[in-house]
């Protein structure tokens, strides 16, 4: 049967088709698959969540449908968060849109604002499903190169391309680099942009597994910025699926028609327990970024022996390692893919141009990374 054109455009998603590949392989026999590829967090969720997930399951209506732009007490708990982590107010009812998880609200916005052929700015290297959504709404992705060791784009070339563009994709805390972003940086980003028809569109899914948290919207003032947030990474609740995009009225009102067509409300239950999440001490974030900090030491042991390096600065939860001059970061993790059974991501998968990297995920016990090690050091001698 014949699909639509869009799927000309687009391939099956990297992360999807390698990890069949590794069902495939373990099902043939051999030693399991060491997967350090994917940002998918090991660690549970805060246990007075989990605990307030079980005891809103019962309460009046919780396995109805719920309002399509979310309950008015989950709206009111992020705007809280952002006002007590980024020192951002925020009106619940116009400018917060909860998301079943933040990836559906990527597809929202470019289904909002990009008509066929219009383009959208999209750093490299970077979030992939940018480029894949923007096909699929029609538009044109449009790469701009971050700036190496900084890990920012050059303003100037920017300023020059925002003029024919519809959307700017911006994300930092950066993944794949672990790059954050500074109140300068975001300064002249905004001041770049004032009077230019095109949306900013900030991803912050690490906001808090940083040393800086920042949010982009304490420096927006009226220009047109929607910023996206998860519960996935901050809060270790990849599977519950609950994000939320945050920012100018108008653009929440569009990303609201599109969805409320497409998808329900979120399950009520879920909500509460966010908001339970929302409410956390500090003291939950302190504790994972000292999980993450100790992995990353492990990391560096086991990059030490293919001379890769990994920068101390900066938050998520990846390593971005550049190798040695010459080293293919395709090369490298194919080899030790099929021959010691370790799923890393090459660089070249986030940007064409950063095949000199690949990214080793931090969301995985300090033991996978000894034994990733063991079995190198016993294949090579």
């Amino acid at each position: 049967m014949k699909t639509a054109q869009r799927l000309d455009f687009i391939r099956d998603y990297y992360f999807a088709r390698k990890l069949a590949e590794v069902r495939q392989l373990e099902n043939q026999g051999g030693e399991p698959f060491l997967v350090m590829s994917i940002g998918n967090p090991d660690l549970p969720p805060p246990p007075q969540v989990v605990d307030s997930l079980v005891r809103h399951l019962n309460d009046p209506g919780a396995h109805s449908y719920q309002p399509y732009s979310g309950i008015a007490s989950f709206k009111q708990a992020i705007a809280g968060f952002y006002e007590r982590k980024f020192g951002v107010r925020l009106d619940p009812a116009t400018q917060i849109l909860p998301l079943l998880g933040s990836k559906s609200g990527i597809m929202w916005l470019s289904l909002a604002y990009l008509d066929t052929g219009d383009r959208a700015l999209i750093p490299q290297p970077g979030y992939m499903a940018y480029g894949s959504v923007t096909r699929l709404a029609g538009g044109v992705p449009e790469l701009y190169p971050l700036q190496e060791g900084s890990w920012l784009p050059d303003l100037n070339s920017i300023e020059s391309r925002a003029r024919q563009a519809r959307i700017i994709w911006m994300n930092y805390t950066n993944m794949p680099t672990g790059t954050p972003a500074t109140p300068e940086f975001l300064t002249e980003t905004i001041k770049l942009l004032r009077g230019k028809d095109i949306v900013l569109a900030f991803d912050n899914p690490y906001s808090l597994i940083t040393e800086q948290p920042l949010s982009v919207l304490r420096y927006a003032g009226d220009v047109p910025v929607v910023e996206f947030q998860s519960m996935s990474k901050n809060f270790n609740m990849a599977g519950w699926r609950i994000g939320w995009a945050a920012g100018h009225p108008d653009i929440i009102a569009a990303m609201a028609k599109v969805q409320s067509n497409v998808e329900t409300g979120m399950f009520y239950p879920f909500q509460k327990a966010a908001e339970t999440a929302l409410a956390l001490s500090d003291e939950w974030f302190a504790h994972i970024n000292r999980v993450y900090n100790r992995r990353k030491a492990k990391v560096k042991q086991l990059i030490a022996l293919f001379d890769g390096q990994c920068n101390d600065r900066g938050g998520g939860m990846f390593c971005w390692v550049k190798l040695p001059e010459g080293v293919s970061g395709e090369a490298l993790a194919d080899r030790l893919f099929y021959e010691h059974r370790i799923f890393v991501a090459p660089g070249k998968i986030f940007g064409e141009m950063w095949d000199n990297y690949i990214r080793i995920s931090l969301t995985v016990p300090e033991e996978v990374y000894d034994r990733a090690m063991a079995r190198i050091k016993q294949a090579e001698g």
